[in-house]
């Protein structure tokens, strides 16, 4: 079979389709102002969370760090003034006491 340019063009063609229609895995971050906890009084700068950015001050005040015996080991997430939520293996068989929560901060260790 010859193949000839108009099917080389269709085939060439149909390939960049291909490679520049590629899926999208990123979320792009709006804030519900309706919702009981309301919005960050600091506009947060998302494009996407794939490949990570720099957050502003006191953006995310939602987000926390758990400390485990001085040692920040995981992240967490207000839910209201009495609960945070985070991972199971963080906080498995540790005593409350055990446990500190920062909130506000934009490094880890603090």
């Amino acid at each position: 079979m010859k193949l000839t340019f108009t099917s080389i063009t269709i085939i060439f063609f149909t390939v960049l389709l291909f490679v520049i229609i590629e899926p999208s895995y990123q979320y792009v971050y709006s804030c519900n102002s309706s919702e009981p906890c309301g919005c960050s009084s600091n506009a947060a700068s998302v494009t996407r969370i794939v490949g990570g950015e720099s957050a502003g001050t006191s953006t995310w005040g939602w987000a926390v760090s758990i400390f485990i015996s001085g040692t920040s080991l995981c992240g967490g997430a207000i839910l209201s003034s009495s609960w945070i939520i985070t991972a199971a293996h963080c906080v498995n068989g540790i005593a409350a006491s055990q446990v500190t929560v920062y909130a506000g901060s934009n490094t880890r260790f603090s």
